[in-house]
Formats: C-alpha cells, structure tokens, sequence
C-alpha cells in the first residue's frame, strides 16, 4: 500500500534553457515542399538590354537627336560589339553630325563584321565621298552594286561617285598641268634674262 500512495508520474524531461535574445533555429524546407523558394535570376539577357539601346538610339535617330544616338548605340556596341548592324546605325548617326572620321571608321568596321553586307559599303562609300576620297568611294559602290546588281538606288549611287571621281581626277590634272606650266614660264623668263646686263 505505501508502495501505491508513494508512486509519482515520471517527471517531463527539461527543455533546455534558450539564451534571451538568442535567434531561433530554422530548420530549411525539404526540396520540392511549397515552403521552399527556387532563386530568382535576372531573365534580360545582355544581346536584349543591347537590343534596347539600339530601338531607342533609332527613335533618336529619327528625332534628329544624333548625339544621343551616337550614346544609345555606343552602349548597345559595349554589350554586343560583333553586332554590324549597331556600328552601321552609329556609322549614320556620325554622318549626321558630319563626323566622317568616325562615320567611316564604323562603316569599316560593319564591312569587316558582315562583308556581304550592303548597307555597310554604302556607308563606307558615303563618308568617303563626304571626305572627297571620291576613288575610295566609287569602289565601295562598286563592292555594294556587285552585292545587289538590280538595285536601281546602289546603280545610281555608284554612277554619281564615278562622275565625282572623274571630275576630281581631272582637275589633279589640271592642277598639275598648271604647276608644269608656272614653272616653264619661270624657267622662260630666267632664260631671257640671262641675255640682259643688270642695270
């Protein structure tokens, strides 16, 4: 009978003592529960952000903003530089502002990225023209017109680079001809006045 009055339930277990202040453990989510968050990753890639930058370096284009433009495609050419289409759009917008170092510096560097390329030899072949390289220019029409020989506007930019060519070979004639002919009249002159006493 003692034995029944002095029984106890058996005492609950401690739980240890948490430090006030202390943060709780976090046990993570299995994979695949719906507690459990998959990372996030930024979806525009570099080539779309260049895209962008292009599409708004045109709306500048248009707008007649060409500075602008010039900084919309340069930071599309940063992302994406193997793009021929970005250095032939800052090609046009350099000709706006009658940059024709730079104008022509982009357009080779189109040709150079796309070789078959039409619109990168017309650029070539108008900032050449701009810089009265009219040779230079004719050859690029020349390269452009072998590329698309039916197109009636490359035609006619290619027999106006010829005609500019012709024209300025002949006044290098010209002037040459003319240098030839002070320096006869020069030696002439000295001839007849060997002949002569000085006073």
């Amino acid at each position: 009978l003692l034995n029944i009055f002095f029984y106890s339930r058996p005492r609950a277990r401690a739980e240890p003592k948490r430090i006030i202040g202390a943060p709780r453990s976090r046990q993570a989510p299995a994979p695949g529960l719906s507690g459990a968050r998959a990372p996030q990753h930024d979806t525009t890639s570099m080539s779309e952000q260049a895209e962008r930058y292009k599409s708004q370096g045109n709306a500048a284009l248009q707008a007649k903003m060409f500075s602008d433009a010039v900084d919309l495609y340069t930071k599309a050419i940063a992302l994406d530089p193997n793009s021929a289409v970005y250095f032939s759009n800052r090609s046009a917008a350099y000709a706006a502002l009658e940059r024709w170092r730079e104008a022509l510096d982009d357009a080779v560097e189109a040709c150079s990225l796309k070789p078959d390329w039409v619109k990168g030899h017309l650029r070539r072949g108008a900032a050449l023209g701009a810089m009265r390289k009219h040779e230079e220019a004719r050859k690029a029409y020349l390269r452009a017109s072998q590329l698309e020989p039916h197109n009636a506007q490359v035609q006619k930019m290619l027999s106006d680079a010829a005609e500019a060519a012709r024209k300025a070979a002949e006044e290098g004639k010209n002037w040459e001809n003319d240098l030839w002919s002070d320096d006869d009249e020069e030696s002439t002159g000295a001839n007849e006045q060997q002949g002569q006493p000085e006073a």
